[in-house]
């Protein structure tokens, strides 16, 4: 006799850090306190920056089998006619699902953030599977308050109607604030909604001295100095690599033990001609662009406190930046804008973070001088606060809980 199946559709590549490090760790670690109890299947779509050639997902997938875990990789298109291209996609995709659900005994599918979301909302209305958005976020408004996208675009207008849809529709809606959880209840979503902060695994993530003491002796970091890390993009949905470096530039000559330390996928030598026009020295500041997943948490140990450069646009209030998660449970504090998800709030209550009204605003006398409080405490002391604050916020059980809430009501009704 079969396993129960539960189906995860994701728009993100099986290695994409979004997917792997998130969605597959909290469906891991369900399977660890349900083992042998369902069959998981993961439909991912393929992106070249993660692209693994045939042998290596022959052997990847071969792994996954054995553990009652299937991965039906999709090949990802995107460029131009990229409607047509999305439309074909969800073609195929119905047609694996419609293949999955004949051979399985699959009652429900999640849709993994709001484009997965949505092909999974219209194929679970043809295939009778109840539906959940595993971390619904509004992406449309954030395209269109960031000027990437007009509202009268066919791109907004499409993305917008499929995400009230889903949102509203769905059996279960997973929001990561409040403030998202509110907006749905003011769409009259009929879904059960939760709300759950994008998670991260504590025990992965965690400060270790040595790891520390490697990477900053590795690129030549003094203990005097004080490591403050950008992790991830510029531009787009975040400020752009001129406006960081003038705020980093101000950080500098506050303090001039402060060091920037930039982990990006922007190419390096665009941000490292935006901090030296800014005026930083190179003594203060460096810019890697790609490490090993494996070892983000040693860069982090490595650092102080981290930077979250999301402009406070009132649509920010929407989403939960993954890297405050990893900064907390790593032990460092975070600093960032005020109306960025409930992060502001957490790092207020909690003592874990600096709270700055914008980036680019004139006068920084008040959050500069939490951040010199930041700089004076003993480290040992602050990095128990930050650990305690991860767990309780951003630990995987909040999000395992929920999963496992909404497996077992789909398997007992």
């Amino acid at each position: 006799m079969s396993l129960p199946a539960i189906i995860i559709c994701a728009s993100h590549s099986f290695k994409d850090p979004l997917f792997n490090g998130l969605m597959y760790q909290y469906i891991l670690n369900h399977q660890q306190q349900h083992p042998g109890k369902y069959r998981y299947h993961f439909i991912t779509e393929e992106q070249a920056a993660y692209a693994l050639d045939p042998n290596e997902i022959s052997k990847l997938q071969a792994e996954l089998q054995i553990q009652n875990l299937f991965w039906h990789p999709m090949p990802y298109r995107g460029g131009k006619f990229i409607l047509f291209k999305k439309l074909w996609n969800f073609i195929a995709l119905f047609f694996k699902l419609w293949g999955i659900k004949r051979k399985e005994k699959a009652k429900v599918i999640i849709g993994f953030l709001a484009i997965a979301g949505g092909y999974a909302y219209i194929i679970a209305r043809f295939l009778n599977l109840k539906l959940m958005v595993f971390c619904f976020e509004p992406h449309s408004l954030y395209m269109k308050e960031f000027g990437i996208w007009s509202d009268k675009s066919l791109k907004y207008k499409l993305l917008n109607k499929i995400e009230y849809l889903q949102a509203t529709r769905a059996d279960y809606v997973t929001g990561p604030t409040i403030h998202t959880i509110n907006l749905l209840k003011k769409w009259n979503s009929r879904a059960q909604l939760f709300r759950v902060p994008i998670s991260v695994d504590t025990q992965k993530f965690s400060y270790l001295e040595k790891d520390r003491q490697r990477i900053r002796k590795q690129y030549n970091i003094g203990e005097e100095r004080y490591a403050m890390l950008y992790l991830g993009k510029f531009n787009g949905i975040y400020y752009d690599t001129k406006e960081v470096a003038k705020f980093c530039k101000k950080l500098v000559d506050f303090d001039p033990r402060i060091f920037i330390f930039t982990i990006t996928p922007t190419p390096s030598e665009e941000v490292t001609k935006a901090y030296e026009a800014a005026g930083l020295s190179s003594e203060d500041f460096l810019v890697l662009n790609k490490i090993p997943y494996e070892e983000i948490e040693a860069y982090i140990s490595a650092c102080d406190m981290g930077v979250v450069a999301i402009p406070p646009l009132n649509s920010q209030k929407y989403r939960t930046p993954v890297k405050i998660g990893n900064y907390l449970s790593c032990g460092i504090p975070f600093l960032l804008n005020r109306g960025i998800a409930d992060d502001d709030i957490m790092a207020e209550e909690e003592q874990v973070g600096v709270v700055f009204e914008s980036l680019t605003a004139e006068d920084f006398s008040v959050p500069l001088a939490t951040l010199k409080r930041f700089m004076q405490e003993d480290r040992t002391r602050l990095r128990m606060r930050c650990r305690a604050a991860a767990i309780k916020h951003r630990g995987i059980q909040n999000s395992t809980d929920i999963l496992n809430t909404v497996i077992n009501e789909c398997y007992t009704l």
